[in-house]
C-alpha cells in the first residue's frame, strides 16, 4: 500500500486495490520496442484498464436509440408516460457512463504517473554515464519520462475505446438507414488520407526538435563562463527549436482545420440526404436526429484515433531516444 493510501477512506482503498498503480520495475533490460515496454511495465494494469474500456463504449449506442424512440414514439404520439420512462432511462445511462468514464480516466492518470515515477527512479541518483550527456539525462528526467508515461497509459485502452465507439455507431447507422450512413461515413475518408500524408513530415520535425532540445540543454549546462562562441551556439539552438515548433504547429493546425471542414460536410450530408428521404416518406425524423447526434459522437472518436496515430508515430521516435539512453546505461 502506498503512503497516500494509508488513512484514506475504505472506498478509496478499495479503488486502489482493484485498480493498482505501477510500482516497481519488473526486472530485466528496457524493451527496445515501444509496445514491448508497455507490456513489460504495465501488463496487469492494461488488463484492468481494458475491462473498464469494454464496459464504457457499448453505452455510446444507447443514447442514439433512446433519442430515436423519444422523437418517433413518445413525441410523435404525445405519450407523456413513455417520454418520462425513456427520459429516465436516458438519464440512468448517462450517469452510468459518467461513473465508468471517471474511473477509467482517473486510472489512466494513475498509470501515467506511475510509469513516469518508474522511469525517473531508474535515472535519479546515478553517477554520470559515459555516452549519456547531462543535458540528455535532465531532459529524460524532467519532460521525456512524462511523455512516455502518458502514452503508456493510453497505448491500448484509447484506441480500443475510440475504435469500438466508431465501429459500433457506424454499424448502428448502417443497420437503421444504410444510404444516409454510407454518405456520412464517406466523409471520414479524406481525413485519414491527409493524416497519412502529413504524419511522416511531423515525425521528422519531432525527431529534430527532441535532438536540438537535448543539445541546448547540454550547451547550457557546460561551464564555459561567458564564452561568446558558446553563447552564440546556444542562441542558434533556441532559434532552431523555435522554427521547428512553428513548422510543426502550422502543419498540425492546417490538418485540424481540414478535418473540421470535412466533419461539417458530413453533417450537411446527413441533413440533405436524410431530409430528402423524409420528404419522400422513406425515413423518420427521429432517425435524422439520432444520426446527427451519432455522427458527432463518431467523428470525435475518429479524430482521437487519428491523433493517437500521430502520437504513436512521434512517441516511437521519443521512446527510441529514451530507450537508447537506458541501453547505454545497462551496458555500463
Amino acid at each position: 500500500m502506498d503512503d497516500l493510501d494509508r488513512g484514506a477512506s475504505p472506498l478509496v482503498r478499495l479503488y486502489h486495490w482493484a485498480l493498482p498503480s505501477v510500482r516497481d520495475w519488473p526486472g530485466g533490460a528496457m524493451s527496445p520496442s515501444l509496445y514491448g515496454f508497455v507490456f513489460q511495465a504495465t501488463r496487469r494494469e492494461q488488463v484492468r484498464l481494458g475491462l473498464l474500456t469494454l464496459a464504457v463504449f457499448p453505452l455510446s449506442l444507447a443514447p442514439l436509440e433512446l433519442q430515436r424512440k423519444i422523437v418517433n414514439y413518445a413525441v410523435a404520439h404525445s405519450t407523456v408516460e413513455l417520454l418520462l420512462a425513456l427520459g429516465g432511462t436516458y438519464l440512468a445511462v448517462l450517469l452510468l457512463q459518467g461513473v465508468l468514464k471517471f474511473l477509467r480516466d482517473a486510472y489512466l492518470h494513475r498509470i501515467a504517473e506511475g510509469v513516469t515515477r518508474l522511469l525517473r527512479r531508474r535515472f535519479v541518483g546515478r553517477e554520470p554515464l559515459e555516452g549519456v550527456e547531462q543535458g540528455t539525462r535532465q531532459a529524460i528526467i524532467s519532460a521525456e519520462s512524462e511523455k512516455v508515461g502518458g502514452f503508456t497509459a493510453e497505448s491500448i485502452s484509447l484506441p480500443m475505446l475510440q475504435a469500438g465507439t466508431v465501429l459500433s455507431i457506424a454499424a448502428y447507422m448502417l443497420l437503421i438507414e444504410p444510404l444516409v450512413a454510407i454518405v456520412a461515413i464517406v466523409f471520414l475518408v479524406p481525413s485519414v488520407v491527409v493524416v497519412g500524408l502529413t504524419q511522416p513530415i511531423l515525425n521528422g520535425l519531432s525527431r529534430s526538435k527532441i535532438t536540438v532540445v537535448r543539445s541546448l540543454g547540454q550547451a547550457v549546462l557546460r561551464d564555459d563562463g561567458r564564452d561568446a562562441a558558446k553563447e552564440a551556439e546556444a542562441q542558434g539552438l533556441v532559434d532552431r527549436i523555435y522554427a521547428l515548433r512553428l513548422r510543426f504547429a502550422n502543419l498540425k493546425v492546417a490538418t485540424k482545420s481540414f478535418n473540421q471542414l470535412v466533419t461539417g460536410m458530413g453533417l450537411l450530408s446527413i441533413l440533405m440526404v436524410g431530409g430528402w428521404l423524409a420528404i419522400e416518406d422513406r425515413t423518420e425524423i427521429g432517425i435524422i436526429v439520432a444520426f446527427m447526434s451519432g455522427y458527432e459522437r463518431m467523428t470525435g472518436p475518429a479524430r482521437d484515433l487519428l491523433n493517437f496515430y500521430r502520437r504513436l508515430s512521434i512517441m516511437r521516435v521519443q521512446y527510441t531516444l529514451v530507450a537508447d539512453a537506458f541501453g547505454r546505461d545497462a551496458a555500463r
